[in-house]
């Protein structure tokens, strides 16, 4: 019986009459049954390159359909090469190696890489040695790119008329951020160095090194382009104009050279819908008309020999998960998506060569809710068709801590909250040497869970209920001052912090070194005073969150920790061996350590101070401790007026400095102390958090944020380790209605137990399905915890 269902499921369904749409029914996409697509051996005749679309790369029930459909390919059909849209140079990077499934996870674009769906294909790729290249002009591991494109260009004896430093700051920024840096160079001499290098390369020996080196060269110039250039965001509605698809036709000048390069290979190209389109001209939209995609060049060029198979699907709301909700994506009574769905189907196959096919329709292809009128035949040569296209499988990710935990509580009217507060204390900070005002202090009383930050001219307001008059301590602190801990009841109007730094003359302290000289030992032996290669830890993590001065969340864990070294670009991974809940108030919201722990929290790893082409744009000046435990380092105080994420890693403008301790003997980094104060009013808001619904009627924001990373000599190593990580982020928002909302978020860890011989890799959570980091995985353990209290108090003693 199962045999014949199966024969009858495999003759497919034809739905229609030679006048009306024709469509072949097909398994579900979890199906490993392979047989209901073998109308492709007559669809795909002859062809050398398929192109796999899909619709906004977020469904996972279409990437595994996707999956089915090259097992089948590969299968039947003889195609053996894979051709992803990600990074053309680190999957090139990857492939010097043998395939490995981690690595290629980490080699292409996460909207992937963390579904599981997605790793039916990584397995396949596995297990049938198939060859995997590819295409997009984009670069994911930017650092190691700028080190590979320079040693390259060395190998080949091909000198640079600009200063390199300052050539790879401006690749940097346009590789990692998409925004160009012009304090050093301008963008039309960068241009100019660019394309001379490149036509160098150009005349070189035609090998498989420099034809890579060649596509990567022409890969940063239209990276660039497309930074400069379009100065606009391209929305997905209106796709854009013919000068603004720089990087379709940087795409499809990588494959279609790799085909000249291997016409004998059979490859399989895995994209977006929008690049894979053949011809735009049917479109009747002003601007989407003009767009020429990769799919269009490459159909030009290899004629009958290409075939365009997109993905599309009839579900009526989209999952918004910069808001968290949905939002509805109506379907429109004369549509493509609405006839298709009529059929009472939930996955189907539609050729564009019949004649239903050939006239205007309009279609949802090109934008999640806007529907365009265009010739489907001349879009795409067949269509797989999902009643509903279902969201991926994957590990929680991170979200973003603003302004509150549900939409619920975004949605209440700022007029309900009210300041549980009788008396508001009103003062500033000052400097007690100089009497100039401290901006951005902080003024904590962490028990009651009230945290505050003075504003540009040290004044703050702390609202406290009366009872909170008599016992309470404040904390009074900013970076660079003694903090002062002081009763409430002593508080007065002006609060002062005395100056922990005082400057120093370069001559006098170091014997004629400068700071930049000692930064750059400094920087230029990270490799050799910090670890490199991978090492096991435990972690110590406290974890703070506290909004509008109440606690949500008080958590203590335990972990146990995998780092790559400071040179791997991948954040540490973790799994949970202890928890202590002291205070959850949003349990669902908060499900994996990683939502905690995978910030840039080393700054040898992150900072840009410590970079070795940057630190040089900095501010930099000795300054001395006046604690005596400072005595055997150089402290440098850094800051910068460059308000770019390429010096700031922020997104928007803020003050970013800091201190680096340095040892005098080995010039080793022992502590870093970085802090971003920021305020942002309405306008800049609305340009730097465009489209976050979250801060639509916010015209005022405070941001204070600190970072600090300690490090010590591990195990008789040499090398210095972080041994505590601390970061707090202080945010303030007020609103048109005049109502402020404050938020906290504080994250302290101490690390120890150091294992650098026997060393686990721990999976990162997106590609980890035994879920190793998560919060649910062990219980409270009352007798450990009594016993880790009871050793750290007796390590303090000592």
């Amino acid at each position: 019986m199962k045999n014949i269902f199966t024969l009858i499921f495999c003759l497919f369904l034809t739905i229609g009459s030679s006048q009306e749409l024709k469509a072949l029914e097909l398994l579900p996409p979890e199906s490993t049954e392979l047989k209901d697509l073998s109308f492709l051996k007559d669809e795909l005749k002859e062809k050398q390159l398929i192109m796999l679309g899909e619709q906004t790369h977020m469904y996972g029930n279409i990437f595994e359909m996707k999956a089915r459909i090259v097992e089948y390919l590969h299968q039947e059909l003889g195609f053996t090469t894979i051709a992803m849209e990600s990074s053309m140079y680190d999957i090139w990077k990857m492939n010097k190696s043998e395939f490995n499934p981690d690595e290629f996870n980490n080699a292409i674009y996460g909207v992937w890489s963390s579904t599981i769906e997605f790793q039916r294909l990584v397995n396949y790729i596995d297990k049938n040695n198939l060859k995997v290249i590819g295409f997009d002009s984009q670069v994911i591991n930017s650092s190691q790119f700028i080190e590979d494109f320079y040693d390259y260009c060395e190998s080949q004896h091909i000198t640079f008329k600009l200063d390199e430093d300052d050539l790879g700051i401006v690749i940097e920024g346009i590789l990692e951020n998409l925004t160009v840096e012009e304090d050093d160079i301008t963008y039309e001499n960068y241009e100019k160095e660019l394309t001379r290098i490149l036509a160098q390369i150009k005349k070189l020996k035609d090998n498989e090194t420099n034809y890579y080196w060649k596509q990567f060269t022409k890969n940063i110039l239209a990276s660039s382009q497309d930074a400069y250039y379009n100065k606009e965001e391209i929305m997905a509605t209106d796709l854009g104009d013919k000068n603004h698809n720089i990087r379709d036709k940087q795409m499809a000048d990588n494959l279609l050279s790799y085909i000249k390069r291997n016409p004998n290979e059979k490859i399989i190209c895995w994209a977006d819908n929008i690049h894979i389109i053949n011809d735009n001209s049917s479109i009747t939209k002003p601007i989407a008309k003009d767009f020429i995609s990769m799919g269009s060049y490459i159909h030009t060029a290899l004629k009958d020999k290409s075939y365009s198979l997109a993905t599309i699907h009839a579900n009526d709301s989209l999952f918004e998960s910069r808001i968290k909700k949905w939002a509805l994506t109506p379907i429109k009574s004369n549509s493509f998506e609405n006839e298709l769905s009529g059929l009472g189907r939930p996955y189907l196959f539609i050729t564009s060569d019949q004649e239903k096919m050939h006239s205007l329709q309009e279609t949802r292809l090109l934008n999640f809710i806007d529907f365009t009128t265009a010739r489907l035949d001349q879009l795409h040569d067949g269509y797989i068709f999902f009643q509903n296209a279902t969201l991926p499988k994957r590990q929680a990710t991170t979200d973003s801590l603003i302004v509150s935990d549900e939409q619920a509580e975004l949605a209440k009217s700022i007029a309900q909250i009210e300041v549980d507060a009788n008396v508001i204390l009103k003062g500033q900070v000052l400097d007690k040497e100089s009497n100039e005002p401290i901006p951005f202090a902080t003024i904590i009383l962490k028990k009651e869970e009230i945290y505050r930050v003075a504003d540009e001219n040290g004044f703050y307001e702390l609202p406290v209920k009366k009872t909170m008059l008599q016992n309470p301590s404040v904390v009074i602190s900013s970076m660079g001052y003694d903090s002062n801990t002081i009763t409430l009841k002593e508080l007065k109007d002006k609060s002062y912090l005395k100056p922990k730094f005082e400057e120093l003359s370069e001559v006098v302290i170091t014997g004629y070194l400068l700071p930049k000289t000692v930064l750059k030992k400094a920087v230029l032996n990270k490799k050799l005073n910090h670890p490199t290669a991978p090492f096991n830890f435990h972690r110590y993590g406290n974890v703070l969150v506290n909004k509008n001065d109440t606690t949500k969340l008080d958590l203590e864990l335990i972990t146990k920790d995998y780092d790559a070294g400071y040179l791997s670009p991948f954040v540490i991974s973790q799994r949970v061996e202890q928890i202590k809940w002291n205070k959850n108030s949003t349990p669902k919201k908060y499900k994996l350590s990683s939502q905690f722990f995978s910030y840039r929290q080393n700054a040898i790893r992150y900072a840009n101070i410590l970079d070795k082409r940057k630190y040089k744009k900095f501010e930099l000046r000795f300054v001395k401790s006046n604690d005596s435990n400072d005595d055997g380092v150089y402290i440098i105080a850094f800051e910068t007026t460059r308000n770019k994420w390429n010096y700031t890693n922020r997104g928007y403008p803020t003050k970013y400095s800091g201190r680096v301790y340095i040892d005098k003997e080995n010039f080793a980094i022992v502590k870093v102390i970085e802090n971003w104060e920021t305020r942002l009013n309405k306008v800049e808001i609305e340009k730097y958090y465009k489209g976050y619904e979250n801060y639509k009627n916010i015209v005022q924001m405070t941001i204070k944020e600190e970072n600090i990373c300690d490090y010590t000599a591990i195990l008789d190593t040499g090398k210095l380790y972080a041994t505590r990580y601390f970061n707090r982020s202080y945010e303030e928002y007020t609103y048109n209605h005049g109502k402020t909302k404050n938020n906290v978020y504080e994250r302290d860890s101490y690390l120890y137990d150091f294992e650098l011989k026997n060393v686990e890799e721990i999976e990162y959570y997106e590609n980890n399905n035994k879920k190793e980091n998560s919060l649910n995985r062990v219980n409270y353990d009352k007798a450990f915890w009594d016993s880790f209290y009871k050793r750290e108090i007796s390590k303090q003693l000592e």
